[in-house]
């Protein structure tokens, strides 16, 4: 063990301890371009940092939990404390001796204490990460002097799965005490916490591949595949093969590890971004991302490969007047190479709307590309806009919510404009407020603006266009079918009746959700009014006024239109009988030539 002399001999001319250990002496030379010498204890993040770094480190915490908690009271007068931190060497969890607890606040050794060696020297925490292998640094042997009145044991915890450090368990004692098996049972620990790990993680293969059989049997037997949160398969199908065809496995792999203990709508989101074509689903344990599902669209992406361009700009026009209108615009301009804001509310289709003008212009054999401006940092900004980005070939930029983009980088968001319009290529800008207001209000750049707003096009809300819920409807529920290997919903009039008269504030993201859930849980297929969530079957409708009678009334008015009428089929049309359905008309002071 170094002594403080020689500590100080190396301070003070460089001179080498003899027999000094090479790990110490190499830790001790990082410490020295470190410049951290004059320190008397390490740095410690704020409380908000400290819990967001436990919630990242959750599943290291839960696999730790058992130990600590044994320890915390075994430890008690013995002057020995037990810290776990994380991969980057903030302690996060801290028991023991609470003398030597309330001593260790002295030098910050305690939760939230930062100690890896560039913050704080030569020391087992820092040590131990560095070299990756169980350390004991004992009283002069640590680098900063304040901090040679300890004597510390420390073993990193390694993911059993893909061999990456997690954190790092800790034995820290006063260094006028000596012990002879701390680093053993440092490395015990560690070794009981990766037994942990690995009883965790075949625990949530379990529930994964629990998942995919309730997702076969919900969703039909497309192409899926299920990998856990080291981006190992848990499931495929067997034709797993010409679903690799078409998404870059290799990316989403490497990717997935260090997504697994975001939110899970940040891991989709992320993870969508390079899956074009596939539907990605986080799957949780008890609100905790555990794995990904991805189910490839093989039969939308065969769909899209055999009709002409243009095709979804017809498919969107078909809903009605209202959409027709906005098709046809669209399809003027894409014969352009303007730029294009598409405006509306959220959840009206406005990414739809974008890669059908994509489709129907002359780039449609080029890439469509999404921004979400909302998570854009100068990195990455800057990482698009040098010559060698990854992007080799020009198509559309689509740019979701640029109204979003911090002020200090609209001017760097320009640049990327510029050189996109520069190379031949189109802009289409996305947003769900009026981004002329913002300008107006200082809040968006003008030039900016300009550049991206060459026309404008505006998705009007579903509660404007009552006419084409019903359509829209269909094709939803088409299309759910078809990709998920699904049959067809069938909505009974009353149920169409409700739907045609509600709001849909979410417009047709919430449509798409609505069929998706009642798809779930419907064992028939069969929608009734009564099978429809609560708020859909609520009183008060679009106006504030109308009332469930006005929907029936709506409703049995469809009906006579529909069948020129003929109450016999109005009735059957309705489910009811046709004295029933007398009665309803007498009520509601409907006029009608009974045919029969």
């Amino acid at each position: 063990m170094v002594k403080k002399k020689e500590w100080e001999d190396f301070m003070a001319v460089g001179r080498v301890p003899s027999g000094m250990r090479h790990d110490i002496l190499a830790s001790w030379k990082r410490s020295v371009r470190h410049a951290v010498a004059d320190r008397t204890r390490a740095p410690i993040v704020n409380e908000d940092e400290l819990e967001g770094r436990r919630m990242r480190a959750r599943r290291l915490g839960s696999a730790a939990r058992n130990a600590l908690n044994r320890a915390g009271s075994l430890l008690i007068g013995t002057r020995d404390i037990l810290l776990l931190s994380d991969d980057a060497g903030v302690v996060i969890d801290a028991v023991g001796d609470p003398h030597t607890l309330a001593r260790a606040r002295e030098n910050h050794l305690h939760t939230g204490g930062r100690w890896i060696e560039e913050a704080i020297g030569t020391n087992a925490i820092g040590t131990a990460l560095h070299l990756g292998l169980p350390t004991l640094i004992q009283e002069a042997e640590h680098f900063c002097e304040a901090i040679q009145r300890w004597n510390c044991a420390a073993t990193p915890i390694t993911d059993p799965a893909t061999g990456r450090i997690l954190g790092v368990i800790d034995i820290s004692w006063p260094g006028e005490i000596r012990q002879s098996n701390a680093l053993a049972l440092s490395s015990a620990l560690a070794l009981q916490m990766e037994t942990e790990l690995t009883l965790m993680l075949d625990h949530e293969r379990g529930v994964l591949l629990e998942h995919s059989h309730v997702r076969r049997m919900h969703h039909g037997r497309g192409p899926m595949l299920i990998l856990d949160r080291n981006g190992a398969n848990v499931f495929a199908t067997d034709d797993l093969a010409h679903m690799s065809d078409d998404i870059d496995l290799g990316d989403l792999r490497s990717r997935l590890p260090s997504l697994i203990n975001q939110p899970a709508g940040q891991i989709g989101e992320a993870l969508a971004e390079c899956l074009p074509g596939a539907d990605v689903e986080v799957i949780t344990n008890r609100d905790d991302p555990i794995g990904v599902l991805i189910a490839l669209r093989s039969s939308r992406l065969r769909a899209a490969a055999a009709r002409p361009a243009g095709m979804e700009l017809s498919q969107i026009a078909s809903a009605g007047d209202t959409s027709a209108e906005l098709c046809a615009q669209a399809r003027r301009l894409a014969e352009t190479g303007i730029s294009i804001l598409i405006e509306g509310e959220t959840g009206t289709g406005k990414s739809f709307l974008a890669e059908a003008i994509h489709a129907a212009s002359a780039l449609s054999n080029e890439p469509f590309e999404m921004i979400d401006c909302a998570r854009l940092t100068e990195e990455t900004l800057r990482d698009y806009v040098t010559p060698d980005h990854h992007r080799a070939r020009v198509g559309t930029l689509c740019l979701n919510s640029p109204g979003a983009t911090p002020a200090t980088l609209q001017k760097l968001l320009l640049t990327l404009v510029e050189k996109v319009v520069a190379q031949g290529g189109r802009i289409i800008a996305l947003s769900a407020r009026s981004l002329y207001d913002e300008m107006r209000e200082n809040n968006f750049r003008s030039d900016l603006y300009y550049r991206i707003a060459g026309a404008r096009l505006h998705i009007t809300p579903l509660r404007e266009r009552p006419a084409e819920i019903a359509q829209l409807l269909r094709q939803i529920v088409r299309s759910h079918a078809a990709e998920n290997g699904r049959r067809e919903l069938r909505f009974l009039p009353g149920a169409m009746a409700v739907l045609k008269s509600y709001a849909w504030p979410g417009n047709l993201l919430e449509m798409r959700n609505l069929v998706t859930a009642l798809d779930a849980l419907s064992p028939t297929g069969l929608i009734e009014e009564r099978t429809l969530p609560r708020e859909f079957r609520e009183p008060t409708r679009r106006n504030g006024r109308e009332t469930l009678r006005d929907v029936e009334r709506a409703g049995i008015l469809d009906a006579l239109e529909a069948e020129d009428g003929n109450l016999s089929r109005v009735a059957k049309r309705l489910g009811i009988a046709r004295s029933t359905l007398y009665l309803k008309l007498d009520s509601y002071g409907i006029a009608t030539r009974r045919k029969t």
